[in-house]
């Protein structure tokens, strides 16, 4: 009997160590999603025909490049299995990792549809699918807060009973202007920058306000797994009406960018 179930098994590790060695060819790409659209012609082309996970391709062509649902990568030309058509580099292993310079067409979609178009707290709350896009598996997203005496972390549990669902303002639409750089002021006193929507790299993420066991504070890092914590993180502000409205910060990890924490503190913290 395990003779028999040997070589079934054999030969499924070395049709995968085949495939992840072809793709890793610079001609070569593996789709990732299912019913994956395939056109004719990059953009606006018909779709021709699906793709699923896994699909190997061959590449014949790099196209240009676009920016689609926040994703900014390329087109490609590819044959599978006698059939041509071109994929958008996002939906394959070869699509672009995320990077300083991907970030704000990523950040101009994730606050169109997390933001302006939905409540954020509410999508987090209810674990909507498309907030889950940008939450990572392993880390999640912290919430910091002040409930009047120090800028504490404010989990995402919601029970009615005890009225802890914490409501935040929602900022609006500032008119999609970004700028590389931080606000000056905004925070405790009025900025006098432009409104619009602020980001630049940070080193470290924020600390938040804990108690020991006598009640005295003292500062606690936000929990990151060790392999993520090299990752490159970016602090957000949206300014508007002179005022910083919301703080957030992403990181990547996996190739991806993630939100992971939302700053509602104010300045009496």
């Amino acid at each position: 009997m395990n003779l028999i179930l040997k070589k079934p098994l054999l030969s499924i590790i070395t049709l995968l160590f085949i495939q992840v060695t072809l793709a890793q060819t610079n001609n070569t790409l593996i789709i990732e999603g299912n019913r994956i659209w395939i056109r004719e012609f990059p953009k606006t082309g018909k779709v021709v025909f699906t793709l699923n996970e896994g699909a190997l391709c061959k590449v014949l062509e790099k196209g240009e490049e676009q920016v689609i649902r926040g994703n900014q990568d390329f087109w490609y030309k590819i044959e599978h299995e006698g059939k041509l058509g071109w994929v958008f580099g996002s939906q394959s292993n070869i699509k672009q990792k995320a990077s300083l310079n991907n970030f704000q067409p990523f950040l101009d979609y994730f606050l169109q549809k997390c933001i302006y178009e939905n409540d954020l707290n509410n999508l987090i709350y209810s674990k909507s699918k498309l907030i889950n896009n940008y939450i990572h598996p392993e880390f999640g997203v912290t919430r910091l807060y002040n409930p009047g005496t120090a800028c504490v972390l404010f989990h995402y549990k919601y029970n009615e009973a005890e009225g802890d669902y914490y409501e935040s303002n929602t900022p609006k639409n500032v008119k999609n202007y970004f700028a590389q750089e931080t606000p000056k002021g905004g925070f405790c006193d009025k900025s006098q920058s432009a409104d619009g929507i602020y980001y630049t790299t940070v080193d470290d993420l924020p600390t938040y306000a804990n108690t020991d066991e006598e009640g005295n504070y003292f500062s606690e890092e936000i929990k990151i797994p060790e392999k993520y914590k090299e990752g490159q993180k970016v602090i957000v502000s949206i300014l508007e009406d002179g005022w910083i409205s919301k703080i957030m910060y992403f990181m990547i990890a996996d190739g991806k960018w993630w939100l992971v924490i939302i700053d509602d503190c104010d300045c009496s913290a």
